[in-house]
């Protein structure tokens, strides 16, 4: 039995908040596309010149790594990177869960009376209140 074939990502984006893998649609043929592989440039053979730009771009890129992982630090650091009224949201879900909380306490409270039944409470006495007054007169 030939063994299955995993179906690898075309292409792989890192994002700040995680992967995003894209893989090739069924027009495209797997086979098409050759893996360009660049060739592995050994510095100490080059001339002058080349030996100076490959060391140049080599370094700035090194330095740009660097100023990227600085500055993704430092935005993570002063909060940049947060939603805009994240503490607003925070607030909102706080006293939503004070509220829940109070009504939670008031109903241990009532003890099984609800307003309908403090309502009914009041209405029929002051309905049997009313019928004795209207006896006496």
């Amino acid at each position: 039995m030939e063994p299955r074939k995993t179906k690898e990502p075309r292409r792989v984006i890192h994002c700040s908040d995680g992967t995003l893998e894209e893989y090739s649609s069924g027009d495209e043929s797997d086979g098409q596309k050759a893996k360009v592989e660049l060739p592995v440039v050994d510095p100490k053979t080059l001339t002058w010149f080349p030996w100076m730009w490959y060391q140049t771009t080599w370094v700035g890129s090194k330095t740009l790594s660097a100023c990227d992982y600085v500055g993704e630090s430092l935005a993570n650091f002063f909060g940049i990177t947060s939603p805009k009224f994240q503490f607003e949201i925070n607030e909102y879900y706080r006293m939503k869960a004070e509220e829940a909380e109070a009504q939670r306490k008031e109903d241990l409270e009532m003890g099984g009376w609800t307003e309908n039944n403090r309502n009914n409470l009041v209405n029929n006495s002051t309905s049997t209140e009313q019928v004795e007054n209207s006896q006496r007169f």
